[in-house]
């Protein structure tokens, strides 16, 4: 269909007549008498023609083409004018104008201007057409052939970083970032690119509420903030959540319509990307594990390793490696037989089991040795959880029935990239040597684990005819003896300054006595403790003359005569573990103290146990 005309003309009758003439042979005509009038018209609709008079007041047709041309280069123009001499001449083929008729104009001369320049219009604008379906049709090809790859692509990981990197690619955004739903329906932020900060994005997101049900829509949106626009992706496959993207700092300030409609199209490849990327995860891990105890094969956990080690590099993030041994399993195999052994290791991997999180990986690396990855998490995290895993085991009605018979001396030891290593390697040989100091530690020379917490005391504690500590020399060093009367204070003074330098390292902390005073230097020195403290720290003794503190929590037992009699400290964190427990005689003050930290860890729990505090 033919675009209208502009006809432009300080002469009404001019106007008029040219109007009648073309109107006749079915054209639109829209007319301006003057060249600011006929700018206005062009400002707010296309013309395929523009006829235009020579001599008009203040702009004359000369200016009015050369401002067509700098909006349109190929506008089409036909010149009028009462001047012979400007057909053909230098200054009209400057100016670009190859049509000049001379009035009076004869009708057919005008009509078969007007038809050529038509024509020549409708051609560019059916080739302009052609080049955009062209570039359209190329556009989703590229698109599809992507699609194809997320649908063709098991490795999650890869396609992971690859979907934030094609959304971007394709919406010309220079930041994005993913979130992927794990098996607990959560969204899990996986992958993140350009100019975004990790602190401000969220790790873990719940798909309830409003937002589970714009996620529903499966649909595209653009959200406005005060530092850009940003566009939202969900995945969504037959009715279930599989992820979510964002998209800011687009190149052109904003998103436009075909970015959301190219969203829409990969990001419904990717939906199915990703659930059958899981799928196929979840046969591989079948077939990975181990037939007895279900757990998953050395092979397959080096690779899941060096995955988490790559995403840990990338992101900024540590992860936990933990190793476990049945240090006296032949000893159970040879005296209880193999089908004792093998009900053991069931129940070890059973406890293990039951208290890992579905992102962490447990595996068989040999009959009697066990390794967990545990991504996300800290040393002191990978420290509680060695700690819950003894405790699952021992509650473990298959364990707990053949270590009643002979001890399975189970013992782990835990490392956390890149605090104790950057490769696999390096990270093993860091839990083994934590395994080989639990061996050698104080606390299985002398059985402490099945001891009540005020027993353990009584026989760390000992006396001056007690006989001397079972210490390796490869041990952490502990020493019972005399201690100064003023080491109690002391170390709660060097403790807080400790815990006031690094506020956001986590540990536990236990400081008891007969009182729990204001004085206490542990109190003294907390007094301006961030209330963002990473560290729990709690007093125990009889109440005096502190109800409360910012970064204490006092626990109150009255009538205890043993919390009377003594004094302790006991600190493990990511850092450091020790343990000091004292008795106050005349003339001198007998103590326990410890860096080992096996026997800290152990009598913490025992603490913990004694009088129902929480673990962590």
């Amino acid at each position: 269909m033919a675009g209208p005309i502009l006809v432009v003309d300080d002469d009404n009758f001019f106007r008029q007549l040219a109007s009648d003439i073309l109107t006749r042979r079915g054209y639109r005509v829209v007319m301006a008498e003057s060249a600011a009038r006929a700018l206005e018209e062009v400002g707010r609709e296309s013309f395929d023609l523009v006829i235009t008079d020579l001599v008009m007041p203040e702009m004359d047709g000369f200016g009015l083409t050369a401002k067509l041309r700098e909006r349109d280069p190929d506008q089409e123009i036909i010149l009028i004018t009462q001047r012979t001499d400007v057909k053909g001449s230098a200054m009209a083929l400057s100016a670009g104008v190859a049509v000049v008729l001379t009035k009076p104009v004869d009708e057919t001369d005008l009509l078969l201007a007007t038809e050529r320049a038509m024509e020549r219009a409708q051609l560019r604008r059916e080739r302009t057409q052609l080049q955009t379906e062209n570039f359209e049709f190329a556009r989703y090809q590229n698109l599809h052939q992507r699609c194809l790859e997320f649908l063709s692509q098991p490795d999650l990981e890869w396609l992971q970083e690859r979907v934030a990197a094609e959304l971007a690619s394709v919406c010309d955004a220079q930041s994005a970032a993913l979130w992927i739903t794990d098996d607990r329906g959560h969204l899990i932020l996986r992958a993140y690119r350009g100019l975004l900060d990790k602190q401000f994005l969220t790790d873990r997101m719940s798909p309830e509420g409003p937002l589970g049900n714009r996620l529903r829509e499966a649909t595209p949106w653009i959200a406005r903030d005060e530092r850009s626009p940003v566009l939202y992706v969900p995945f969504v496959t037959s009715g279930e959540i599989m992820g979510l993207a964002q998209l800011s700092d687009p190149l052109g300030g904003d998103f436009r319509v075909e970015h959301v409609r190219y969203a829409k199209i990969l990001g419904d490849s990717a939906a199915v990307g990703v659930k059958n990327g899981r799928r196929i995860q979840a046969l591989q891990r079948l077939g990975l594990r181990d037939r007895d105890t279900a757990a998953y094969n050395l092979s397959y956990f080096t690779d899941y390793a060096s995955k988490e080690i790559y995403k840990a590099r990338r992101y900024g993030r540590s992860f936990s490696l933990l190793t476990f041994s049945v240090d006296n399993l032949p000893m159970v195999r040879m005296r209880l037989g193999v089908a004792d052994a093998k009900l053991a290791v069931r129940g070890i991997i059973k406890a293990f089991s039951r208290i890992v999180r579905d992102s962490d990986v447990i595996a068989k690396a040999s009959d009697q040795e066990f390794y967990l990855l545990l991504p996300e998490t800290d040393f002191f995290g990978a420290m509680m959880f060695v700690r819950r895993a003894l405790d699952a085991v021992r509650a473990e009605p298959e364990a707990r029935e053949v270590e009643s018979r002979l001890p399975l001396a189970l013992v782990g030891g835990a490392s956390t990239f890149p605090k104790d290593g950057e490769d696999f390697d390096e990270l093993v040989h860091r839990c083994r040597r934590r395994m080989d100091e639990r061996r050698a530690s104080l606390q299985r020379k002398l059985m402490l684990d099945t001891l009540p917490f005020w027993d353990e005391v009584d026989l760390l504690l000992g006396n001056a005819s007690s006989p001397k500590l079972p210490i390796e020399e490869n041990a952490e060093p502990s020493r019972r003896g005399k201690v100064s009367d003023v080491l109690f204070d002391e170390l709660q003074t060097e403790i807080a300054r400790e815990l006031m330098r690094d506020p956001g390292s986590r540990g536990l902390l236990y400081v008891g006595g007969p009182e729990i005073r204001a004085d206490l230097p542990i109190a003294m020195g907390l007094e301006s403790a961030p209330p963002d403290m990473a560290s729990r720290i709690y007093l125990l003794g009889r109440r005096s003359d502190l109800e409360s503190h910012p970064a204490l929590t006092p626990v109150f037992l009255e009538g205890d005569d043993r919390m009377n009699r003594h004094e302790f400290i006991l600190w493990l964190s990511e850092s450091a573990a020790y343990a000091l427990i004292q008795r106050r005689g005349l003339g001198a003050t007998w103590g326990f103290h410890s860096s080992d930290t096996a026997v800290v860890d152990g009598l913490i729990t025992r603490l913990q146990a004694e009088y129902d505090l929480q673990p962590y």
